[in-house]
């Protein structure tokens, strides 16, 4: 129920809040034309009859992509409701259709699709790639594997990216979520915009945990909210990636006594590899010998990316909660001076226990 970002006039009627539902249309593709992604061949083995009906292979369209089309030539299975990415959506399958039954009651499906062309008033390329998938589809499993026995990755879950498929207009990753209320970063701050005089989630939690002691709510910004999630950048880079958790791909499980109970990251499309931190902590150097190395390791050093995720994503992320805490007049500015420094303060801490 909590505000997403502006969308233009045609997409409007995708914004999450509307709680639209869409059927999903597919279309058949020849087998020989598709690109496969998976993370092991008893991954492929499971998924691969999901898509397969009569000796083709069904690829989703997202409902933008569907005017490319001969109608006559797609088929309609399940249905679709949106996530605040506009190419990422959850995906409800009918019975017998694609993916039916292949998830247990407690999870949920969400598809990251193809779109071939910009979105109107959006910046950014968002056509899936035989490149693309095969990174994401190696890069989920790899990253899982090295925040295993990372400390600071405590509060840390990795959405695995298990299986991928395009061809030359169409493309699907699959992520399985748990069935349960897991919120992006930037509604938990952000007002309703149905409803901007009501205060952010933020305020909510902090009256139920703290009540009308706003001094103690301000203080505790820095262990229950800046924590998990600096932790989770730091943890990251210690494994030798950058995780770009800026408030959409940031997904948090809420709790009223630690305010965020785990952080969940959604996209490994914008995932790097540093190699060479991995060698000065020791640590074994990770995809040396795929073809898509040079997309995910870049030149810039770690350093400037390290600066970007905490000062740009996540400095954006708590700028934004003071300043709404602010408006809302939850806090005054005493408040928000102290909570800027309690965020301050662990984020100095969470990069001096990283290094």
């Amino acid at each position: 129920r909590h505000g997403t970002s502006p969308a233009p006039d045609v997409l409007d009627q995708y914004l999450p809040e509307r709680g639209g539902v869409f059927p999903l249309s597919w279309k058949k593709v020849p087998l020989t034309n598709v690109h496969v992604s998976a993370a092991s061949a008893l991954v492929k083995k499971r998924y691969d009859p999901e898509f397969t009906v009569d000796g083709s292979c069904l690829l989703p369209l997202h409902p933008l992509a569907e005017k490319h089309h001969q109608r006559a030539s797609l088929v309609q299975s399940g249905s679709i409701s949106f996530s605040a990415s506009y190419r990422t959506v959850f995906y409800t399958p009918e019975a017998g259709g694609p993916l039916h039954g292949f998830v247990e009651d407690d999870q949920a499906l969400m598809l990251k699709l193809h779109l071939a062309e910009p979105l109107p008033g959006i910046a950014g390329d968002r056509r899936l790639t035989d490149s693309i998938i095969d990174r994401c589809v190696s890069v989920s499993s790899i990253l899982q594997d090295a925040l295993r026995n990372e400390e600071m990755a405590s509060d840390l879950v990795i959405v695995p990216e298990e299986f991928g498929i395009t061809d030359n207009d169409a493309g699907v990753l699959v992520r399985i979520l748990p069935r349960r209320s897991l919120v992006p970063l930037f509604s938990v701050y952000s007002a309703d915009r149905s409803e901007p005089d009501e205060e952010p989630l933020i305020a909510e939690l902090l009256r139920r945990r703290f009540g009308s002691n706003r001094d103690d709510a301000a203080e505790a910004l820095g262990d229950l909210f800046a924590r998990p999630l600096i932790r989770s950048v730091v943890a990251g880079f210690r494994a030798g990636f950058s995780l770009e958790m800026h408030a959409q791909n940031t997904l948090v499980s809420l709790d009223d006594d630690k305010l965020i109970d785990k952080v969940w990251f959604r996209d490994i499309e914008g995932v790097l590899l540093f190699n060479d931190l991995r060698l000065q902590r020791n640590l074994a150097p990770l995809l040396e010998d795929v073809d898509f190395l040079s997309e995910l390791q870049p030149t810039i050093p770690a350093s400037r990316y390290f600066n970007r995720n905490v000062d740009h994503d996540l400095g954006r992320v708590f700028a934004g909660v003071l300043r709404s805490l602010g408006a809302c007049r939850f806090f005054n500015r005493n408040h928000c001076r102290l909570a800027e420094k309690a965020i301050r303060r662990v984020v100095r801490q969470a990069i001096s226990e990283g290094e």
